[in-house]
């Protein structure tokens, strides 16, 4: 009689470790989810700046350049070259 006492007294204490035990496997599982979502998403904004990061590098490039600088002072500002005759379309 006294070792069926144990055991229920053995089972009424290990089942309801066991369960609060499941249940946090459950929850932590929860966190690390949302927690490698996060990671992902913060990993796709760093692509995201790193390609514009990549685009102004070119722009930058671009910029630098005398065509680019020609290009702006023509178009932008008015200007021509010494020599060049300026025709203006009067509708």
């Amino acid at each position: 009689m006294n070792r069926k006492k144990i055991l229920k007294w053995m089972l009424f204490i290990t089942i309801p470790i066991i369960v609060y035990l499941l249940f946090v496997i459950v929850e932590q599982q929860e966190i690390l989810m949302q927690k490698e979502q996060a990671i992902r998403n913060v990993q796709a904004k760093i692509e995201e700046e790193k390609r514009l990061n990549e685009e102004l590098k070119r722009q930058k490039e671009i910029l630098n350049t005398d065509e680019y600088v020609e290009r702006v002072a023509r178009e932008k500002l008015g200007m021509v070259k010494p020599g060049e005759k300026i025709f203006i379309v009067v509708d």
